[in-house]
């Protein structure tokens, strides 16, 4: 069994979404500054936690060029690593590894997610939510971002955007349940 994670695959539009995300994560519970020290931390090549200029952040992030790794914090004590990175078929797709995050954290995060998806005009094209790891997050690129109609296998949840999920779920057999905001909940069998 691999890590669990959550995969957030977004159209690049033409501006970053980074701010708006931060925001709604923000009045979600989760924050990218560390609750007690307001210090804002990317990961290095290392594992070290680096502090960073918010601002510089948002440069970097907004650039779509290099992959980024950040801390988010549902809690003083409790992080989750995420890493922004950019496909050449312009989205932007950033996961969150779910090391050591518990039930009510997920959710937590889901939320804070579902929230930013619901208030940013970037379309998603995907989310994943693997919580056990029973996948790897790379095998959910060939349905996301390329023309793959197979699902890599069953995850706590799987959105797709209206064009994939068309695509996935003809090609598949499966069924789908609108759920908002261009997404469609595939529905196991």
């Amino acid at each position: 069994m691999g890590d669990g994670f959550i995969r957030w695959y977004r159209e690049s539009g033409e501006t970053s979404i980074f701010s708006g995300q931060v925001a709604t994560f923000d009045r979600s519970g989760v924050t990218i500054a560390h609750p007690d020290t307001g210090i804002v931390t990317v990961v290095n090549v290392d594992g070290d936690d680096v502090a960073v200029d918010f601002e510089r952040l948002g440069w970097v992030i907004a650039l779509r060029i290099p992959s980024v790794t950040v801390n988010w914090w549902i809690s003083a004590e409790t992080n989750v690593v995420s890493t922004y990175s950019h496909e050449p078929l312009g989205c932007e797709v950033q996961t969150f590894w779910l090391d050591g995050v518990d039930t009510s954290e997920v959710q937590t995060l889901m939320s804070a997610i579902m929230s930013t998806i619901s208030q940013v005009p970037t379309p998603t094209r995907a989310l994943v939510c693997d919580v056990q790891g029973l996948t790897d997050a790379d095998d959910w690129d060939s349905v996301a971002l390329y023309e793959g109609a197979d699902i890599p296998g069953a995850v706590d949840s799987v959105l797709l955007g209206k064009g994939v999920a068309d695509r996935v779920l003809s090609a598949a057999g499966l069924c789908g349940e609108a759920v908002g905001f261009g997404l469609v909940k595939v529905l196991a069998t």
